[in-house]
């Protein structure tokens, strides 16, 4: 069985992107080395014992906020694997570590029932939802960004885009699928830990946006980024996965889904389609980031300080990609107004 691929979604999420305006070039920020969120050896219990498991799923993200060299993560996430599998069963299992990382229902129901008999009776039944939820959101990810990746190894994002092909069709099936992060994301008054792990999840969509044909990009994210901004959704004639939607298309939802979160793209003619492209996706990052940074600041004690560092530092890094991104094209923009 395959494992799910690693995700590092701090440092990818926007990094390929500025490749237009970098020449490639992408340096992490991460700030120097902190003690480790989860130790190698550590055994947490119920929320914690969650929060473990929620690293395991998300990757190299926890690394990075622990200012760990990018050559270190892979390791990392995998022994924050290995102690889960420990944590919840008593002692390592390769089968096990197996079914965990890919979400196999009866993993995580041994993951709930432990997290279930070691959490205090007073936070147990919203401790329990929490995670219930973050496992389900996680699995749906991950069937998503099997159903991308099996797009991207055909696709040829500088080609004319042809019809899809029967993986296409079905990879809008399941990039449509967000109930289960809706259910982090959208209750009103829902507390702040259970909102910043649905915008990481989120976030997770935007990543496996990348390299994908316009219409599936759609697919991936237009839903997500509708119910974190309260934007318009994309428009209707653009939502069928066997036509490849009018140029611009894509380009005028992701700038006003920017302009929703309050970071709008310049109207400069001056500036070319993939700077404006690389600043709507920056600005929507941008806006993740005041989210993040805001239900990090209204954490219940006991996300503090796994989930409030990996918050800074993902809040932190996304600035640095907006404001790095406007220092590159303001240049170019202001010579344009010039002529």
């Amino acid at each position: 069985m395959k494992l799910r691929r690693h995700r590092w979604i701090a440092s990818l999420i926007f990094g390929l992107t500025f490749a237009a305006l970098t020449g490639g070039t992408h340096k992490g920020i991460a700030a120097a080395t902190q003690p480790a969120l989860f130790p190698s050896g550590t055994r947490p219990s119920g929320y914690k014992l969650g929060l473990l498991a929620t690293a395991c799923w998300l990757g190299g993200v926890w690394s990075d906020a622990e200012g760990a060299p990018p050559a270190t993560w892979r390791d990392r996430d995998e022994q924050r694997c290995r102690d889960l599998v420990a944590s919840v069963w008593g002692r390592f299992d390769q089968a096990r570590y197996v079914q965990l990382r890919e979400n196999e229902e009866s993993a995580v129901g041994d993951l709930l029932a432990k997290i279930r008999a070691t959490e205090p009776a007073a936070s147990r039944e919203h401790t329990v939802s929490l995670f219930r939820d973050v496992a389900a959101a996680a699995h749906e990810g991950m069937l998503a960004r099997r159903a991308a990746d099996r797009v991207k190894i055909d696709y040829d994002a500088d080609a004319v885009e042809a019809k899809l092909t029967g993986d296409e069709r079905t990879a809008a099936k399941v990039l449509a699928q967000h109930d289960a992060l809706e259910r982090l994301i959208v209750p009103d008054g829902a507390m702040a830990d259970r909102r910043l792990l649905g915008l990481l999840l989120s976030l997770d969509r935007i990543e496996m946006a990348r390299g994908l044909p316009k219409q599936l990009k759609l697919y991936a994210v237009g839903h997500m980024l509708t119910t974190v901004f309260d934007t318009p959704p994309p428009p209707a004639t653009s939502l069928n996965p066997t036509i490849t939607p009018p140029p611009g298309t894509w380009l005028a939802y992701l700038s006003g889904v920017a302009a929703r979160a309050g970071h709008p793209v310049s109207e400069s003619p001056a500036l070319t389609h993939k700077i404006r492209e690389t600043l709507a996706w920056t600005g929507v990052g941008a806006g993740f980031a005041e989210r993040i940074r805001r239900e990090t600041a209204n954490l219940p004690n006991a996300a503090v300080p796994e989930l409030s560092r990996v918050g800074t530092s993902v809040a932190a890094r996304l600035e640095t990609e907006r404001a790095t991104a406007e220092a590159m094209s303001k240049p170019r923009a202001q010579a344009g107004a010039t002529k």
